[in-house]
């Protein structure tokens, strides 16, 4: 549902309908308790009230910007999973020129056809959080035609050896996109989100004031802020998906963009 919300909305129209989903709801909520208990109207203990809810809201404040950071973090490690596997594969197609021309074309072509499949098939697959795979059976060419490297002088050897670090360390960065690609969030974080801002925007309404437009300002704007911040967090937590998707272009430059069309 959420990573539907993240791909079918521009993020920028998501921020807007959430945005104004929650102050309507909130400023309907001021409205509503202003008329149904008129103690809040007098704003009875405003004060001792208003004290209590700027330390909830900073405890909460921190707890979101906590996972927000985290989340970011996570969103960037995407990002470099993705150049570091693109720069290993790279690495072994500049290998391939110390080992025989057969050999050499056929480790060549097996990366070739990887790489199309990650950037044309595997990475919209992606947005859902699914793998390709055709891609897992073309890792699987690739180690065939390393395997069927017969190295035959020293600086060959040497340069194999590379090759076969670099492949490892490229199925490591494949297993992490991927893992990072399923995006998401653990239940109990949240439900923690949840029923925080429940609590903060719920106090925010209950604390009362004589003017309507000053409660329905102050209210307000906690609305917004925890909106805000909740989009911003989701369209995060999803690195492959929406308008901050990370896009393949590692894999179709350098020294793997020959496996490329000029249009590509």
């Amino acid at each position: 549902m959420l990573r539907g919300a993240v791909d079918d909305l521009p993020i920028w129209l998501l921020l807007i309908v959430v945005v104004a989903a929650i102050v309507g709801l909130v400023l309907l909520l001021v409205w509503l308790i202003r008329r149904l208990v008129p103690a809040v109207e007098e704003g009875f203990d405003a004060e001792v009230a208003s004290q209590m809810l700027g330390v909830v809201a900073a405890l909460f404040g921190l707890l979101l910007a906590f996972i927000i950071v985290i989340a970011y973090e996570n969103y960037t490690d995407a990002g470099s999973n993705v150049t570091v596997e693109a720069d290993a594969l790279a690495a072994i197609v500049r290998d391939s020129g110390a080992f025989e021309p057969a050999e050499r074309d056929r480790l060549r072509a097996s990366i070739g056809a990887y790489v199309r499949t990650v950037a044309d098939d595997e990475w919209p697959l992606m947005r859902e959080g699914h793998d390709s795979a055709q891609a897992w059976t073309d890792v699987d060419g690739i180690f065939a035609a390393l395997q069927g490297v017969e190295p035959k002088s020293p600086s060959a050897v040497a340069f194999y050896d590379d090759s076969v670090r670099q492949l490892n360390e490229a199925l490591d960065a494949r297993r992490n996109r991927l893992n990072d690609a399923g995006g998401g969030l653990p239940w109990v974080i949240g439900a923690l989100l949840f029923v925080g801002s429940l609590v903060i925007v719920g106090y925010a309404v209950l604390i009362g004031s004589r003017s309507f437009w000053f409660h329905s300002i102050g209210a307000g704007a906690i609305a917004v802020v925890i909106g805000m911040s909740l989009v911003v967090l989701v369209a995060l937590l999803y690195p492959f998906s929406g308008d901050l998707a990370i896009d393949p272009e590692p894999f179709r430059s350098g020294a793997l963009a020959q496996f490329f069309g000029p249009s590509s």
